[in-house]
């Protein structure tokens, strides 16, 4: 099993929760980040946020969308992205959950997590797929976030420490096999 391996499929399908639960208690000795979804209570998503792996700590809200435009401060990943990142090597092995969204629009944070890469901490996370695309676009930003989605994919595709696998989510039994294996290998 390679040391870094990302799940990537359907908004919404799993990706996350497979991780987490897999993990179970074991994410207290992860590093990185998690993106949590705030929903209102019809469930629809009103806002996301970025928290430290184990879930304990402050939330910072990145993208709201409650009003009638969507509002983004790609500031906070200067803020705490940054942070996250950073620290992770102090930690047994990271989560980054999840990877390619709007922070692909951060410069500061994207070198940092190119960075990151070049190092040799075991991770897992998440690399959102091309639906999150949508939400970008329906922010005029479809061209910029595009193409340095396609970039960081390519460049997890070639790395030869990652592995970026496809998923159907909490069905899909190859997902599950190669995150219980990495859990295993990396988090014990």
């Amino acid at each position: 099993m390679k040391p870094r391996l990302f799940l990537t499929g359907p908004s919404g399908c799993g990706k996350s929760s497979m991780i987490r639960r897999e993990l179970g208690e074991l994410v207290h000795r992860a590093g990185g980040f998690t993106t949590i979804r705030e929903r209102d209570e019809s469930g629809r998503i009103v806002a996301f946020e970025i928290c430290s792996a184990d879930g304990y700590g402050p939330r910072d809200r990145f993208l709201d969308l409650s009003g009638e435009q969507p509002r983004m401060d790609l500031g906070i990943f200067d803020r705490v992205g940054l942070d996250y990142l950073r620290r992770a090597p102090e930690r047994q092995f990271a989560v980054l959950d999840e990877v390619g969204g709007v922070e692909l629009l951060n410069d500061r944070f994207m070198n940092e997590f190119a960075r990151y890469l070049q190092g040799s901490q075991p991770c897992i996370g998440v690399m959102k797929g091309p639906g999150a695309g949508k939400l970008v676009e329906m922010m005029g930003l479809t061209v910029r976030y595009e193409l340095a989605r396609r970039a960081l994919c390519e460049h997890l595709r070639c790395d030869p420490d990652t592995l970026l696998l496809e998923t159907t989510g909490d069905d899909d039994e190859n997902a599950l096999r190669a995150v219980r294996e990495w859990v295993g290998q990396y988090a014990h």
